[in-house]
């Protein structure tokens, strides 16, 4: 632990000085990974934070209620 301390330690004056454009890379490639509309269409669903909004949103709308349930790591993909 120690040594990885002493070794961002060690690292982080050079980083600092250094020249902002090196890591123009780095964001570059971000942009590149971030998903796009198509992969977000999840993040479309009108979620409701428990079962009695999603009553009470479903009679307003006049549509369906669908209870997912999950025990486990959405994000990983695992159930």
């Amino acid at each position: 632990m120690k040594l990885a301390v002493l070794f961002v330690l060690g690292l982080l004056p050079s980083l600092l000085a250094s020249d902002p454009s090196e890591f123009d890379w780095v964001r570059q490639r971000v942009e590149e990974l971030q998903p796009t509309g198509k992969e977000k269409r999840f993040d479309e669903i009108g979620w409701a934070g428990d079962i009695r909004d999603a009553t009470r949103l479903a009679k307003e709308h006049r549509r369906p209620v669908f209870l997912f349930t999950h025990d486990g790591r959405m994000n990983i993909g695992r159930c």
